[in-house]
């Protein structure tokens, strides 16, 4: 759905993601202090996430913690500024290290999943409580580029 190349320009001299304080002010006023996936108000806290994901290595295969200098970074060239989003905290957590439409398919199967897992929900879905919608799964930076183009559109790209 979202074109990734269109979200990451990959040119020399990208600056660097150090989430330094310019840096998330910066991100936070991407979409006005909401979340770029549900669009949430991202109050007091914003997560930074990746796009790509650029994950840190940081414990040992047994989950102790490494020494200072064995830590990396999994795909450290996804570490900059152009491949950040703001998030809300439940969002980056649930997010974690999918690439964002590996994301957004787990999200379209969620009621599958929770169906085969959970008796609550299958009865609930009897009894007319809960009520599953095949509509697809679209992002709130998805809806604001949407909007936006539209916008441009009506006002003749003003």
């Amino acid at each position: 759905m979202t074109d990734l190349a269109e979200l990451i320009e990959r040119v020399e001299g990208v600056e660097e993601w150090r989430g330094t304080k310019r840096q998330r002010e910066a991100l936070r006023a991407m979409f006005d202090g909401r979340c770029a996936y549900c669009g949430n108000e991202l109050g007091k806290v914003m997560h930074a996430d990746h796009i790509e994901p650029c994950t840190r290595i940081v414990t040992d295969p047994w989950g102790r913690p490494l020494p200072v200098e064995e830590r990396r970074m999994r795909n450290p060239e996804s570490n900059v500024v152009a491949n950040m989003m703001p998030a809300c905290a439940p969002c980056n957590l649930h997010k974690g290290g999918y690439r964002l439409e590996q994301w957004r398919t787990y999200l379209q199967r969620s009621a599958d999943i929770v169906r085969k897992q959970t008796s609550t929900f299958r009865a609930g879905e009897r009894f007319g409580v809960i009520a599953v919608s095949d509509k697809p799964v679209v992002f709130y930076f998805e809806q604001a580029a949407a909007l936006k183009a539209r916008l441009q559109d009506q006002t003749g790209g003003e």
